[in-house]
Formats: structure tokens, sequence, C-alpha cells
């Protein structure tokens, strides 16, 4: 009997992860920020999972194509998703949180290429790649809603890069570290990528939660009180440093 006793006191004392409130959040494969063969599913998944510990929650990461994540979400079949921008359309769809962290975006080439765009205004006329349900960062967005630069839209990132590599498209829009990864995977099979020397926008990173869960509201204030927490403590800091690669430079 004493060891029956010794148990049960173990487990009031011990994390009751079985009893834990469990988010499940869609998502899409981006690696190496978030995808289901990564470490840890990725740095985002890290900073997600220690930010919902501190309120006593879990998370269900759920891959899917991005469309179907996103329209998931929208009807309430997944607690949230992300990552998706911050728009004034969807936010009648999602509560939007703090961003748990800034992404850069660059533009990605081939190294081959002697095209050295420095800016916006270079990309325009010349055909573009970026992940479908993506939207662009404004700065560009101004440019393809009039139609000056041009882009297809794919729901794997690493097709982007294959057309690249192939020369059907001139350019991919991607996030620093995505880029990274797919240049370092695809090294192998074509032409060398590299980056551009701009960076097109520094994008905040949201977890959106949504509207047609009805504990979506509180769970949007205790997430963001734990960022805030969390960030003040320099805790997201640490994992940070400890998670995310530094891009190399792309020759």
């Amino acid at each position: 009997m004493r060891w029956i006793r010794a148990l049960c006191l173990l487990a009031l004392l011990l994390p009751n992860l079985a009893m834990a409130e469990r988010w499940r959040l869609g998502t899409v494969e981006l690696p190496p920020s978030i995808s289901a063969h990564a470490v840890q599913q990725g740095y985002y998944a890290v900073l997600l999972r220690r930010v919902l510990q501190e309120i006593g929650a879990q998370a269900e990461f759920v891959f899917l194509p991005p469309q179907r994540a996103y329209q998931m979400a929208l009807e309430g079949q997944l607690d949230g998703a992300f990552p998706y921008k911050r728009t004034l359309e969807r936010e009648r769809f999602f509560w939007f949180s703090e961003p748990f962290f800034m992404a850069k975006v660059q533009v990605f080439l081939r190294a081959s290429d002697g095209w050295d765009p420095g800016g916006i205004r270079d990309l325009r006329s010349q055909i573009g790649c970026t992940l479908q349900g993506a939207q662009a960062p404004a700065v560009l967005q101004i440019e393809i809603d009039a139609q000056r630069v041009p882009l297809e839209r794919v729901s794997q990132i690493e097709a982007c890069f294959r057309m690249l590599q192939a020369g059907r498209v001139r350019f991919v829009i991607a996030g620093q570290n995505t880029g990274w990864a797919a240049a370092q995977a695809l090294r192998a099979e074509g032409p060398r990528l590299r980056a551009a020397h701009f960076v097109l926008a520094e994008e905040p990173v949201h977890l959106a939660l949504s509207r047609r869960v009805p504990a979506s509201s509180e769970r949007l204030r205790a997430f963001n009180q734990a960022l805030r927490k969390l960030r003040a403590q320099g805790v997201l800091q640490q994992l940070e440093a400890a998670h995310v690669p530094p891009p190399p430079p792309l020759e």
C-alpha cells in the first residue's frame, strides 16, 4: 500500500500533462522554422510550446497544405493557425496574438544569374514565386496589386526553389532561414542559390486563434500575458539564440 500512496503523492507533485489543455494548431511545412521533420518540429514550435507551457497548455501541430490549414482554422475545426500575416480581412475571422517572432523576408536568386536587384522596383516585370496563401509584405503587395510584379504560387515552398533552379521564375520570396534551408537541401539537384543584398521586410509572426472557438478570446489574453512575461525575463530570447540557425551568405 505504501507504494500506491507514494505514486499518488508523486502524481500530485508532478505536472499533470494528461490534464493540460490541448490547442490544435494548423500550420505548414516551412523548414527550419516549422516542420514535421525538423528537430522539435522547428523553432516556431519550440517558442510556442514554451509560451503554452506557461499557461498550462500543450500544442498539437497539424501540418497541412496552406489553404487547407487556413480554411480548417477559419471554420473552427482547429483552434488556430500560423504563420499567417495579420490583415484587416483576416481579423474578421481570427484573433491575432502579439508577435512571438520577427522573421526577415528576402529575395532569393540563382547564383549564376548576373541580375542583382537592389530593391522592390527592380523586381518589376520579373516573374517570382512564393507560398500559396502567403500574404506578401506590404511594400511588395503594392506592386503585386498594381500588376507590376507577377508571382507564381505553390503549396510547398521547395517547389518555388526548384522552379528557380530550372529558370522558370527569376526570384523567390521567402523567409531568410527558409530560403537558406531550401538552398542547402537542393544544392545537389541543380544550380546554387543566393540571396539578394537587401532585406525585403521584417514581418511579425503571430498565432491566429479562430473566432469560432468560444475559448479563443480568453486564450488570447493568457497567451499574450505569458508571451510578455517570458520576453521580459529573457526566456524566449535564450530559446531563439539556442534554436534559430544563423543563415550563412548564399553564394
